[in-house]
């Protein structure tokens, strides 16, 4: 699927699906463009929401906009605790 403007790009976000998105944000733009979007999941309507999970997006631009060519989703809390420990043990900022 492509994507026409990068800024358009729209995950699912209602309570009848299986995906809520809570955040995102545009960690570089250009020719490969990375998205980490801030979501929870759920295996149907009336089960319960799981997450929040991580997800990051590598985009590729193309002639006619911006085409999904990689993307890391973590799949438990103890994954997302993991990075974010990694992240901050390596004291990035």
């Amino acid at each position: 699927m492509i994507i026409p403007d990068i800024d358009d790009l729209v995950l699912e976000h209602d309570e009848e699906s299986a995906l809520e998105e809570l955040g995102r944000r545009v960690l570089s733009r250009g020719p490969w463009t990375t998205v980490a979007f801030f979501v929870r999941t759920r295996s149907g309507p009336e089960a319960p929401w799981e997450g929040p999970f991580l997800w990051l997006h590598r985009y590729q631009k193309v002639a006619q906009g911006w085409k999904l060519v990689s993307k890391f989703h973590t799949t438990s809390g103890e994954q997302l605790d993991g990075l974010v420990d990694a992240l901050e043990g390596w004291k990035l900022r």
